[in-house]
């Protein structure tokens, strides 16, 4: 072939001679029979390649590194992005790291532990699942990450950490994958890894765009060149100087070869191509014993020549097993250029006894003469590059469209000249598409600048080359419209989508896009941490845009946390919510917590995380009080069920801190409130016991100018609601000591009382009437004794029960007047409206009380007496009662008249 000739013709010198002195070398050995003439085949295996190959495969276009095209930040970035964990030394003192490290071995030990245990089964690593826990700790490893890394010029550490940790679990992963077949951790695998390779396209872009308008400062205060002479590796090196989208095209190259790299190095592969003396034994040998039979012989002619042209010039076929070499050989060569290796693509050509492949692929270099710049005259140095790389450019161009030539080696020329059309006839993923595009429009764009600037002839491309320079955005759309079904189907998943809008950095979309993914619901709790993160990443470089989109992810992820029950990462990611979601959604989560230490360190996480905790204990408290739980028949009863003990253990939330000690009171209020309404007097009880005996001095000794020696009903300089609150928490310990009060007296008036002794028969004997007698005696001491405890019984309870009715400054449940006036709000007219539901359901019940206890102990006088008070225009108890009770009450204070008239005294009990 013409072109593959002219090729080689325009290749440097020493390349050349060096090319020919080899295979010159290798064809005489073989043909002289210094060989077995018994064709033979060995192993090649395709493991991943060191630290050292790794970073020399990472060119940019002309050797931009080793060049010095880029700075050393950049290059510091570069290596930061495919090498994070030597890093993490670099932002971290000695004794964190020892911490993570002793941390992280402790949570990865049984692990660890696992998979080096040979004797393990596949049975029992699928039983204990270890890359569950692995793919657990993500979460925590992403909030120490976070944590570790505070401030705003540390957040390309917090992703090289992410990128890190994404990496330490892919390879737990991994371990496990080769242990127990299990599609699910496969599925996780991938998973991952888009996320890995998502957080490695983050870190290399946004670097880039940062520093951009730093580097063009930088440029802009560049003194001008010692001389006149330009290269085209000046002007390819100014180029990614100047412009960041040129920058940006090499460093999304580098990260689609990254990730073919990772993709090929985690699944090894054993290739067989010839023999590393001489490429086509076995054509030579068929060549060298034309007159012997052997066995593995070609039936159709072969070519009689063997240089790189003779199977197209002559138009013959080299011998089948070597055709099928080759096939491999250059079908892996173009897996290490798509991985980014071409010095391995190279080394495996060299290796298989073809010097002129490796060769060829070197016309791409960029000429440059360093003599021009060489301060030392009597020294000259090697000019490097191809001075005709236009004219290489040009018969690779060809050389990619010669279907006689196989596809895959083709299109190892293909992406060294742009031909974006073959290279997509090969592209099996989106990947490889996105690489394909981004290739030759880099290849495209260089090409321009070195055609603008240079003053030389360049071999004109063909049109063709030039309609490939499409933008990065039409170029996503032909991946949307791809004829590659798969291909088409990878452009709409979700992590490729996400992708695609970080490198057109278009974010509003990206936005746009996520918060479709959220409505439909199909992200999954690992997803979801994803984008908090991202969302978080955004917002940290300033580049937040559509807070309600942000805000709901950041919420879903919140409400993932909450069912993990873990307050740590609940608080420190609920605190990234506005104020109102952050109230809301920690409130909710503590609603759950039911043990006390447990209750303890939620509060001390949404303290480290400064969220308004006053706030959520007392929404808390709200929730759990106002929950509609069906009641059952036994709290028809006033019996207490869970759910009433639910509400009662509900006020501790208050009671941790003595700063609330004023909205304790309120809540607790309003709880009694609630039990009083449904006449559950123990659970009323319960409740107001919760509140510690010193609370109302506590609430008392926040306002200074009040004197808490006073009577505590003194509270003319309390706000409206402190006062309010300590006047009613008054008024049911008023009410509810009556009520006990009562129930001590009713249980020693009737269960306290002696038996008198049975009466003695007719015919008792002597003996019988003695004991009789004895028994008389105690009973009337045991009767004596009772009546002068139920008189102080008595006088207790009236003075308990006529607390309530009597309560000083307007009266029980009745808010003091002197309060200071403060707007009311709707919470405050239900409050009024429950205190006077209450009133009129207590009082009338204590006025019966206080009948009965009176009738009881014949003080009919007294019964009369209630009549004035509840008639009293002072306390105007008679406004409360409703007709029916108030009939009820007068009908039995008339029965006590009857009886004191049948005592001979006048109706109102006084001695005629």
């Amino acid at each position: 072939m013409d072109s593959l000739s002219d090729v080689k013709e325009n290749l440097d010198q020493s390349i050349r001679l060096l090319s020919q002195q080899n295979s010159q070398r290798r064809t005489f050995l073989r043909l002289s029979g210094q060989r077995s003439t018994t064709p033979k085949r060995i192993s090649l295996q395709a493991t991943g390649q060191s630290r050292k190959d790794a970073d020399d495969s990472r060119q940019m276009l002309g050797d931009v590194h080793s060049s010095g095209l880029v700075d050393k930040t950049s290059e510091t970035r570069l290596t930061k992005l495919y090498n994070v964990e030597l890093d993490t030394s670099l932002t971290l003192a000695p004794h964190e790291i020892r911490d993570i490290m002793m941390r992280s071995e402790r949570n990865d030990i049984t692990i660890k532990e696992m998979m080096e245990d040979s004797t393990a089964t596949g049975a029992i690593l699928k039983a204990n699942e270890p890359w569950r826990e692995a793919k657990f700790k993500l979460y925590y490893d992403f909030l120490q990450s976070v944590q570790t890394h505070f401030s705003k010029a540390q957040i390309f550490d917090i992703i090289a950490d992410f990128i890190q940790n994404c990496t330490d679990t892919l390879d737990i992963m991994r371990g496990m994958q080769s242990k127990v077949e299990n599609t699910e951790i496969a599925e996780e695998e991938i998973s991952l890894e888009s996320e890995r390779n998502t957080w490695r396209l983050i870190y290399c872009l946004y670097q880039n765009r940062i520093s951009s308008a730093g580097l063009s400062t930088q440029m802009e205060h560049d003194g001008p060149t010692n001389n006149n002479y330009i290269s085209e590796k000046d002007v390819i090196e100014n180029l990614y100087k100047s412009e960041s989208y040129i920058r940006e095209y090499q460093l999304i190259i580098d990260w689609l070869e990254k990730n073919a790299l990772d993709q090929a190095d985690k699944c090894p592969s054993i290739e067989l191509f010839t023999d590393k003396t001489v490429a086509w034994e076995n054509t030579i040998h068929q060549l060298h014993n034309q007159n012997l039979g052997i066995a593995f012989s070609s039936s159709r002619p072969l070519v009689s020549s063997l240089d790189p042209d003779a199977p197209i010039r002559e138009g013959r076929p080299l011998h089948d097993l070597d055709r099928e070499d080759d096939a491999r050989l250059e079908k892996r060569m173009f897996i290490e250029v798509r991985c980014g290796r071409l010095q391995k693509a190279q080394t495996l050509a060299m290796h298989c006894g073809q010097p002129w492949r490796a060769a060829s692929l070197l016309g791409w270099i960029p000429n440059h003469d360093p003599n021009y710049s060489n301060p030392l005259t009597d020294t000259k140095l090697p000019i490097e590059g191809n001075p005709n790389r236009s004219l290489w450019k040009i018969c690779a161009w060809e050389l990619s469209q010669d279907k006689r030539i196989g596809i895959f080696y083709r299109a190892i020329y293909a992406s060294l000249c742009g031909n974006v059309q073959l290279l997509l006839q090969i592209a099996s993923s989106w990947q490889d598409a996105l690489w394909a595009y981004v290739k030759s429009l880099l290849d495209i764009k260089v090409e321009s600048a070195l055609r603008l600037m240079m003053v030389k002839i360049y071999t004109i491309m063909p049109e063709e080359y030039w309609k490939n320079e499409i933008s990065l955005e039409d170029a996503f759309k032909e991946l949307h419209a791809s004829k590659n079904p798969i291909i088409r189907a990878q452009s709409n998943k979700p992590d490729h989508l996400i992708q695609k809008y970080i490198i057109l950095d278009q974010i509003p979309k990206l936005m746009e896009e996520i918060e479709s993914m959220i409505d439909v619901g199909t992200c999954d709790s690992q997803f979801l941490r994803f984008l908090a993160h991202l969302i978080l990443f955004f917002r940290q470089i300033g580049k937040s845009t559509k807070d309600k989109v942000e805000d709901k992810v950041l919420l879903a992820y919140v409400r993932v946390l909450i069912e993990m029950s873990d307050p740590t990462l609940i608080a420190f990611y609920t605190a990234t919510l506005p104020q109102e979601d952050q109230i809301i959604n920690y409130a909710s989560y503590l609603e759950s917590v039911k043990e006390h230490e447990e209750r303890k360190k939620c509060l001390h996480a949404a303290e480290d995380a400064n969220l308004n905790v006053e706030a959520i204990t007392k929404l808390v408290v709200e929730n759990i009080r106002k929950k509609d739980i069906e009641s059952d028949p036994a709290d028809l009863k006033g019996t207490i069920t869970e759910a009433d003990m639910e509400k009662i253990n509900g006020l501790d939330w208050l009671i941790f801190y003595q700063s609330q000690r004023e909205e304790a009171l309120r809540q607790t209020n309003a709880l009694i409130r609630y039990f009083l309404t449904n006449e559950k007097i123990d659970a009323a009880r319960k409740a107001f016991n919760k509140i510690p005996s010193d609370s109302i001095e506590s609430v008392m000794s926040e306002y200074p100018t009040i004197d808490c020696t006073l009577n505590l009903t003194i509270t003319n300089n309390l706000s409206k609601k402190a006062a309010a609150a300590i006047r009613e928490y008054l008024c049911y310990k008023t009410y509810l000591d009556a009520q006990e009060g009562f129930g001590e007296w009713f249980s020693h008036y009737h269960h306290g009382k002696p038996t008198s002794p049975e009466e003695l028969p007719t015919y008792a004997t002597f003996t019988e009437k003695v004991a009789y007698d004895h028994r008389k005696t105690q009973y009337n001491l045991e009767l004596e004794r009772w009546k002068s405890t139920m008189q102080h019984h008595t006088k207790a309870v009236k003075q308990l029960l006529f607390n309530v009715l009597l309560f000083p400054d307007g009266g029980w449940l009745v808010d003091s007047k002197n309060s200071n006036d403060e707007s009311c709000t709707p919470e405050d007219e239900l409050r009024e409206h429950q205190l006077k539901k209450l009133r009129e359901l207590c009082i009338p019940k204590v006025t019966l009380l206080l009948h009965s206890v009176m009738s009881e102990m014949n003080e009919h006088d007294g019964s009369i007496q209630l009549a004035d008070v509840l008639a009293s225009e002072q306390y105007q108890l008679y406004k409360v009662f409703s007709k029916g009770k108030l009939r009820e009450v007068f009908k039995k204070i008339c029965e006590s008249s009857l009886i004191l008239m049948d005592q001979k005294k006048d109706p109102w009990g006084y001695p005629k």
